[in-house]
């Protein structure tokens, strides 16, 4: 929801300072009259200028969302009684990858498309520390990742995106969103807890009313699971059915 929400603010920014840009090819002081208006001073602003600047801290936004995801991940993943391991000096990727409970189904792929994430970090700390050095790693990664950055373009079909740090526009906003929304499911279905976890969260307590009547009791955690994790219902018995203990 959240990377969905700056897909949509990120674009209805662009568009207005498009709108912009042709008043201001008409009006030199396009800027400077608006600002007034609102009560503001503002000088030596451009359009171009706005647009450049914002495409990058539109994506620092969008990469601070996936990393909320990468957090709430791990506590999740930490209630549901995981033995997290955590790491130091090593990107969130290679922390997720030593959690993972599931092979990717394809690991050239997901080593592509993990590629095309870490790229998309370094690019993000080359906006928030604009250091000589923090900008060459991102220029020197992107040329190194060129297969990863190739499959990616033609998985999506994307001609105009993902760009080399100097050259990044909208188009990498819109492609970033789109894939972070799919890799953040990947990764989710790679930390899946396991049955017997699942099971562990189910409530019991609560259902003291119904007593010994395991059958109810069975239907009732059965529903549980299937609202609370949108296990469908046959996966949800079955999870009960091998885990139930009616003498517990």
């Amino acid at each position: 929801m959240f990377i969905g929400e700056l897909t949509a603010e990120a674009a209805a920014v662009h568009v207005s300072l498009l709108a912009s840009q042709k008043c201001e090819s008409i009006n030199k002081n396009y800027w400077v009259q608006k600002s007034e208006e609102a009560g503001i001073k503002l000088e030596g602003v451009a359009s171009e200028k706005i647009i450049n600047s914002q495409t990058r801290f539109s994506l620092v936004s969008i990469y601070s969302g996936f990393d909320l995801f990468l957090e709430e991940l791990e506590l999740e993943c930490k209630r549901f009684g995981f033995n997290w391991k955590s790491l130091e000096k090593v990107s969130p990727i290679e922390v997720l990858e030593k959690n993972f409970t599931k092979e990717p189904e394809s690991k050239t792929r997901f080593r592509y498309e993990t590629d095309a994430v870490n790229y998309f970090r370094i690019l993000r700390n080359s906006v928030v520390h604009p250091s000589d050095e923090n900008k060459k790693k991102a220029i020197d990664f992107y040329k190194s990742k060129k297969v990863s950055i190739e499959f990616i373009r033609n998985k999506y079909r994307m001609i105009t995106a993902p760009n080399d740090p100097d050259s990044v526009t909208f188009h990498d906003i819109k492609f970033w969103c789109q894939f972070l929304l799919d890799y953040t499911e990947i990764i989710a279905g790679l930390l899946e807890p396991t049955e017997s976890m699942i099971y562990a969260t189910v409530p019991f307590g609560n259902w003291r009313k119904y007593g010994k009547n395991h059958e109810k009791l069975k239907r009732v955690a059965q529903n549980y699971i299937h609202s609370q994790y949108a296990y469908d219902l046959d996966k949800s018995a079955k999870i009960i059915e091998e885990n139930y203990d009616p003498l517990a």
